[in-house]
Parts: structure tokens; sequence; C-alpha cells
């Protein structure tokens, strides 16, 4: 019998700096505008052509409209988050035999993640402005895709906010297993039973303040800027609290439960056989998996003093609160320090809104509208086997095996009703629906001994990813400045990929290593957010109460995407201990490896403008040098990620974000044989996260994370 124990507790803090939401909004925001609107569509195209020259033939045509954009919206934002996590472990073994072992491993832990974020925003797509003057404009670099980019300008009424932001999560999660290993005759029995779980509250505020004034919104070199406009009623938005009228303070209370069960038993035998003496091993085995997610959700709006009053909304100012510097709200100097476009404001502070805006006896309901449970059953079968021969004198090895999978899924939720008095209301049990796919997916692979030292290595295989139960999920949610509905889909179907690679790997002295493979994939059914319906007339409200006007509504779900595209790359591995090359550099030594990738996906925006694979880089490298020794070990990394398409803003204009590099430093000093200090320098070089829209010249956001440290202790007793 045997037994082990862990346990490991970590505390961490970060301050982030952001200047973003940089994004291009088509004209179309206005030019569409009709009633008593019609002004802001007349003034909007009056401006444009009066100061461009650009003359909107059909303002109903989105392919004419979606080619003129403006700055939808900047925000300067600093971010505080406070994480605590630990973890316990216990591993209990029983090995009666040599033939027979019980190991039952269990795991408890909790995370704790608590996020300040203070928000200084200008909205200039509002939804009572229009443009007033353009300063400047671009023509010339997007010309390819025929868009004019107004790049400062003037705007009648652009919607400015003070948003003070609280992020807390708290889960708890646990972890355990039964495992049973078996030599039963010439059989090897491998089984487990296990149950994995997570339980998560969470808890989102918002308190907002807005005022209308008009102002001049920019891009600068990292971002974006507001400034006071031409026009004699602007102002200072960083220093007008008294402009800034109470919206509402709004609590979002989440309760997730995530849950999954698992059997598996596998069966492996090494084989001899005399009329078959290549089949060296066979396993076949089976896997059940039962897991469910199930989430509530709720908000409440505080409008005034008690429950039901709004006599806060449009009459409290900002200036009515106690305000702290930001500087002091976030602790870490001065906010985005590394730039020159510096600003600095005044903030209530989340702690001072927790306190004094929530009224006595304060509470939110879940929401049945927000409610879901989705459900997820897996069955696989799956065999396979091992071969040893030789091709003249090498010898080669290949494995050939393939897997079925039958995945049920349901998902429910509850669905709004019209009751008898023309009320709306949601059905009394919820409503589910229920989907399934079943799969085949072979593989093969292949090993060949060129030399003592250089191997071949080839791969085929099918494989697929499954799509976020919070995807299938029977449910809707809005984007009110979208002007959409987004749904989830139960029927959504896996992404899948047919792949193939080869390789070279030479093993040297001292276990340096050099390889080089190349690999191929064709993938299918990506998903993607598609338009599937249109819901007419959707009365939207401004914040204050007001009408904004009468809009269709589109709806989007994730959808898989038709056809499929190609990507390859070429992947190089380098593990060089530097002993190798002379005795007197024992225990230094770089690990290294670099992936370049090409693919065929072009045409994903609705622009018909050429756009790669969402997340996908085209180069990607890392680069360790290393020392260690019995006592004391050092390293030193460098990651690199090259340029990719984060998202496709309003499904036609692809964000990319910028190529970044970090540095970052792990030391270790071992104590004595029980007890190892350890240092760690994440970012140590200052790097900050940079994206732009279409071209570097148009900046989408600047992050600055600046340096992390952390110190830890480990002990083995």
């Amino acid at each position: 019998m045997g037994a082990l124990a862990s346990f490991a507790y970590s505390k961490r803090s970060n301050r982030t700096d952001s200047n973003s939401g940089i994004n291009f909004r088509p004209l179309s925001r206005w030019l569409e505008k009709t009633g008593k609107s019609q002004w802001q569509a007349d003034q909007a195209a009056d401006v444009l052509l009066r100061d461009t020259g650009i003359s909107i033939n059909d303002r109903k045509n989105k392919d004419e409209t979606s080619r003129v954009v403006f700055l939808d919206k900047v925000g300067d934002r600093a971010y505080l988050t406070e994480q605590d996590k630990w973890g316990a472990t216990l591993s209990l073994q029983y090995k009666p035999s040599s033939e027979l072992s019980l190991t039952f491993d269990g795991l408890l832990g909790n995370f704790d993640n608590h996020e300040d974020e203070y928000d200084a925003a200008a909205y200039t797509a509002s939804s009572i402005s229009s443009l007033e003057k353009i300063n400047q404009y671009d023509s010339t670099t997007l010309s390819d895709y025929g868009i004019t980019v107004l790049t400062d300008v003037d705007y009648a009424a652009t919607q400015h906010e003070f948003l003070s932001k609280e992020n807390s999560q708290d889960t708890d999660y646990q972890q355990f297993s039964l495992t049973l290993d078996w030599q039963l005759a010439a059989w090897k029995i491998y089984g487990i039973v296990g149950y994995s779980g997570a339980e998560k509250q969470a808890e989102t505020t918002n308190l907002k303040h807005t005022a209308y004034r008009p102002t001049r919104t920019r891009y600068t070199s990292t971002g974006g800027e507001t400034l006071p406009s031409s026009n004699p009623n602007t102002f200072d938005m960083y220093n007008s609290p008294d402009a800034y009228l109470f919206d509402y303070y709004e609590v979002n209370q989440e309760h997730i439960n995530d849950d999954k069960y698992a059997a598996q038993l596998d069966f492996k035998r090494d084989l001899q056989l005399d009329f078959f003496p290549a089949l060296a091993q066979i396993q076949f085995g089976v896997r059940a998996t039962d897991k469910s997610k199930e989430r509530d959700y709720g908000t409440n709006r505080v409008k005034g003093p008690s429950e039901g009053d709004s006599s806060w909304v449009g009459v409290r100012t900002l200036a009515d609160s106690q305000l702290t510097d930001i500087s002091n709200l976030v602790s870490g100097g001065e906010y985005l320090s590394e730039v020159d476009s510096k600003v600095n404001w005044m903030q209530i502070a989340n702690s001072y809104a927790r306190n004094e805006l929530r009224y006595t006896g304060f509470s939110v309901a879940y929401e049945p509208d927000q409610y879901y449970k989705v459900k997820e059953k897996t069955l696989a079968l799956y065999a396979m086997a091992d071969f040893h021969f030789d091709i003249a004198t090498m010898p080669a090895t290949l494995n050939a095996g393939v897997r079925y999978i039958d995945t049920k899924v349901h998902s429910s939720g509850y669905h709004q009703v019209q009751n008898e008095d023309g009320t709306t209301g949601f059905t009394a049990k919820p409503v589910s629906k229920d989907g399934n796919y079943k799969e085949t997916l072979p593989s093969v692979n292949f090993a060949l001994e060129l030399t003592d030292d250089l191997l071949l290595r080839a791969a085929a295989s099918k494989t697929f990813i499954r799509p976020a139960l919070t995807d299938i999920a029977y449910k809707r949610s809005v984007s009110l400045n979208e002007f959409k509905y987004r749904d989830g889909n139960p029927d959504l179907k896996p992404t899948y990929a047919d792949q193939w690679e080869f390789g070279l790997e030479w093993y040297l002295d001292e276990g340096a290593l050099l390889a080089v493979s190349y690999f191929e994939k064709e993938i299918e059914g990506v998903v993607r957010e598609s338009l599937t319906g249109v819901v007419n007339n959707v009365t939207k409200y401004n914040d204050n109460g007001t009408v904004d006007g009468i809009y269709d509504f589109d709806i989007y779900q994730k959808v898989n995407a038709e056809g499929s595209y190609d990507v390859s790359g070429i992947e190089l591995v380098a593990q060089l201990p530097l002993s190798y090359f002379d005795e007197m550099l024992s225990g230094f030594g770089i690990n290294a490896n670099y992936t370049v990738l090409d693919n065929s996906l072009t045409g994903a925006s609705d622009l018909g403008i050429p756009t790669p694979p969402e997340g996908l880089a085209e180069e990607t490298y890392n680069v360790t040098f290393y020392y260690e020794n019995q006592r004391f070990d050092a390293r030193i990394s460098y990651n690199y990620k090259d340029k990719y398409v984060e998202r496709i803003e309003r499904d036609m204009y692809p964000v990319y974000r910028n190529a970044y590099g970090q540095t970052d430093i792990s030391l270790g000093y071992r104590v004595n044989d029980m007890v190892k200090v350890t240092l760690e320098g994440i970012n140590i070089l200052n790097e900050e996260t940079t994206g732009y829209t279409l071209n570097p010249v148009f900046p989408t956001m600047y992050e600055f994370s600046g340096r992390r440290l952390s110190l830890g202790i480990r002990g083995n007793f």
C-alpha cells in the first residue's frame, strides 16, 4: 500500500492598461435612419459629400455604405486582477501482487478571481449623433477594397461613458477516479471510472454614467483618442464629472454546474504468431462519458435608492459620488505611462458602488430566458494493432487503429410565449431538443530506422473537435449595439480534419535531437457565426428610457461552414545539450522549435476581403537557453507568434492581432532534498499587445500588462 499527498497555493495580482475598442463602423449606422431620425442620415450624407467628395448613391445598399467607415468607439481602460488558487491531491494505491494494482486519485481545489475594471469611453456611433465635420480621411490605404476610413471626425453627439465594472468568480472543482491495472494471463487489462466537476458562482457589476456632447475622435499612432471639438457645446470628457448623468448600477449573477462521468476498459496483449510474425500487439477497448453543463443567470438594475425607484436616472451625476484618481483605483502607477497620449481621470470605486448603491434587501433573481442545460453522452469503441517488421535491413514499426464514436446531445431551455392577456411569458417547463452524430476515425503511424541515429516517421488520421457546450445550448442573447440576436444551435456538428505528416529525427549523443517534419490538414465544418433569420419591428430603447427606434434584428447562430480548406506547414525542432560540443559546457543547453504555416482559406468577409482562418498565425517559434545542475537551474525563453486574424468585425472587416514576442525567465534553487525555491519573471522586457483592422495604420488596441514576477517554494516530505 502507498499514499501520496500534495498541496499548492498561489496568490497573484496583475495590472493591465488598455486603449482599445477602436473598430470600423459602417456609415450605414446613420445613413439608414428614417422618420424623426432622417436628419441624421441627411447630415451624414451631406457632411461626407462636403468634406470628402464621396456621394452615396443608395443609402440602403450595405455593400456601398459599408465601404465608408468611422471609428466605432474609443475606450481607455484600466484593469486590476487578483487571483487566489489552491489545490490538494491525494493518491492511494493498493497492490496485493505484481499482477494487480488499484489506485484512487482525488483532487480538490478552488480558484477565486476578482477583477476591477474602470473605463472612460467615447461611443461615437451613438443613437442621436451624426457626422459634423470630417477633419481627415484615408481613401488610399484600403483602396483595393474600395474602403474609405474617416480617421479624424467631429461628431454631433458622442455618447461618453464612465464605467466602473467588477467581475468576481469563485470556482470549486474536484476530480475523483479509481484505476485498475491487471495482468491476467497474457492480457493487460486497464480500467478507470471517474468523476470531475466544477461549480462556479460569478457576479459582474457595471456602474454607468453617460454624457452626450459634440466631441472629436481620431486615430493615434497606438490607438485612438477623444478631444474637444470645434463645436461651442463641446467639453473635456475626462474632467467634467458634473456632465455625466447616472444611467444604472447593474448587477449580474451567474451559477454554473459542470459535471462529467467517465468509464473506460482496455485490453492489450503482446503476440508472437508463427503465421503472422509482424503482428506484435493488439489493443481494444470501450469508453463512455456523460457530461452536462447547467447555467442560471439573472440581472438587477439599481436606478434609485430603493427597489422600483428610478429617481437617480438622468438626475444624479458622477460628481455626486466619491471620486478617486485612476492611479489610486488600480495600483501600479500612471495610466499607460509608456505612450505619449496619456490621459487621467477620476472615477467611482467599485467598493464605493457596492457599499453605497445597493439598497436594503437588494437581490438578484435568476431569469427563465437565461437558463439552459446541455447534456452530451458519448460511447467510443476502438481497436489498434502494432506491427514490427524489416524493410530491407531497416527495422520498421506500424501502428494502425480505428475509433468509432457515437455522440448524443440534449439541450434545453425556457422559450418565450405570449400570454392570453398579450404579455410575454415563458414555457412552464424547459423546452428541449436532441441531436446526435456518429463518426469513424481511422489513424496510422509508421516509423523506419534508416540508420541507428536517423528515424523516418509518417502518420495519417481523421480527427474532430467537438463544439463547445455553450454553442449548442438552447439560449438567446441580444447585442443592442449590433442589432443582433445570438442563438445557440443544438444541431451544431464537430469540425473535422483529415491530416497527414512525415518527418526525420536525428538522435545525437548526449541526448541531442534535430527533427524536421511536414504536415498537411484538410479542415471541414469550421464553426462560424452566420445570419440565420430576422426578427422584424423590434423596439430599441436608449439607456435613459427613450425610444431609439424600431429596427429589424438579425439572428446569428454558430453554424458549420460549407466546404473545406487546407493548412500545411513545416516544423523544426532542436534539443541541444551543449556538452555535445564540449564537456566544459555540461549543464548548458538549447531547446527550440519553429513552425511555419500556409492555408487556402480566403473570403470569410461579407465584403469579399481575403481573410486567413481566425487564430491561425503563419509563424510561431520559441527558444530556451538553460543551465542546470543538481542544486541550481536557470532558463530564459523567448516565445513569438506572428500576426493573426482575431475576429471578423461585423462579419466584414478582419481585425488582426499584431505579432507578439515575449521573454520569460525562471530560476530555481534546491535548498535541500525536500525544499526548492523558484523565481519566475513573465514578460520581463515589458512588451505590449497591439492590434489593427486590415492595415497597421488603423490600430484597434494598445494593451500594456508590464512585467510579472512570482516567488514560489515547493516542499516534498
